[in-house]
């Protein structure tokens, strides 16, 4: 297995971006499939801030620790914490004596950097993977569901929480948490609200509700109304009196200024939140491999796109650095299965403990 194989990313996010940008640097013929029509399909959500020990250590083997961090908001790092009866807040910092680095970046921004490592004619958009099939000679197969189809030695699913690449290695489905949030953006928030969100990230926990907001660049605040609730109560909810009445009653009796920020918001998009169960694991087949929420899909607890970008630097390394891929991608596979392991069973509790009625006391 000498030489270089032919390999496909699918799923154009950080993680699959990440591996793709690698591959190219060691010389390999990679392309990245990615279900959008374009960069500019969608907005890609809120801030992200990327740890030392993973996602930098990703960038930096992808050669652009030093872009990043050059475009980076190193003053975005504060956390702040509500009483959502109140709206006091407390200032402070994750990390031994308040010292972090984690910058924060704009996922449309980290996204840009990647592409921009990229040739534009390796990223494919517009190819929503359907299937993968058994091809000739070792080959896999993967069909499209715009017709289109194509052979390679490797295929890496970066391909989020519904991966179709997954599906060719295990039957199992993510898992709703009973947990849904609903994202809204101040674009031009007003003093005050500035001043509560802070340089960084606000929590404000209610028991089965929950408040976070986020600073983005160019002072824009991405506001996320979490709610604990099943999702057919909440569809007969929406049906009945609709999104914005919900979200408004679910915060009767919190603090005004916490309120506000939920009225300052336009529209807000609903975003069940999913889980993979704490100890899965998949069916090992040669050629074929899972990172990201592919592989390891856990609530939003702040290590998820880290942990991706860490796992798909992982396997393209891996490849690059060995004669034999087919056992380089075994041992990196296996790598990433037990950091998931040791840290989904903590995310999954933690997260569904932030919707519990000891939490609305912090």
């Amino acid at each position: 297995m000498s030489q270089k194989p032919t390999v496909a990313v699918v799923g154009g996010g950080p993680a699959g971006l990440t591996a793709a940008v690698i591959l190219k640097r060691g010389g390999y013929h990679v392309h990245v499939y990615e279900s959008e029509s374009s960069e500019q399909q969608r907005t890609q959500g809120g801030t992200l801030d990327l740890h030392e020990d993973s996602g930098q250590v990703a960038l930096q083997r992808a050669g652009l620790l030093e872009a990043f961090r050059a475009i980076a908001r190193h003053d975005d790092q504060e956390e702040r914490l509500a009483n959502h009866l109140t709206g006091n807040v407390v200032v402070g910092h994750m990390g031994p004596d308040g010292e972090i680095d984690k910058p924060e970046i704009d996922r449309g921004d980290l996204r840009k950097l990647l592409l921009e490592a990229m040739p534009a004619d390796a990223i494919r958009w517009g190819h929503h993977l359907e299937r993968i099939d058994a091809g000739k000679k070792r080959l896999h197969k993967l069909v499209f569901t715009n017709g289109l189809q194509t052979e390679v030695d490797v295929v890496i699913g970066a391909d989020g929480a519904w991966s179709k690449v997954r599906s060719f290695l295990s039957a199992s489905q993510p898992i709703y948490t009973g947990i849904t949030f609903f994202e809204g953006w101040i674009e031009q928030p007003s003093e005050d609200v500035a001043e509560l969100v802070g340089r960084g990230t606000l929590f404000c926990f209610g028991g089965e509700q929950a408040i976070f907001a986020q600073r983005n660049g160019g002072g824009r605040i991405c506001v996320y109304a979490a709610l604990k609730r099943a999702n057919e109560w909440l569809n007969t909810q929406i049906e009945q009196i609709g999104l914005r009445l919900l979200i408004t009653e679910s915060y009767v009796g919190w603090a005004l200024n916490l309120r506000h920020l939920l009225d300052m918001c336009g529209d807000f998009v609903r975003r069940p939140i999913y889980t993979l169960p704490a100890d899965f694991e998949w069916a090992p087949r040669e050629g074929v491999t899972v990172v990201g929420d592919a592989a390891h899909l856990m609530p939003p607890v702040g290590v998820g796109v880290n942990l991706a970008m860490l796992d798909a630097s992982d396997v393209a390394a891996a490849i690059c650095n060995s004669l034999n891929w087919a056992t380089a991608i075994r041992g990196a596979e296996k790598a990433v299965r037990e950091r998931a392991m040791a840290i989904m069973p903590e995310a999954i509790n933690g997260f569904q403990s932030w919707f519990t009625t000891d939490s609305s006391l912090k």
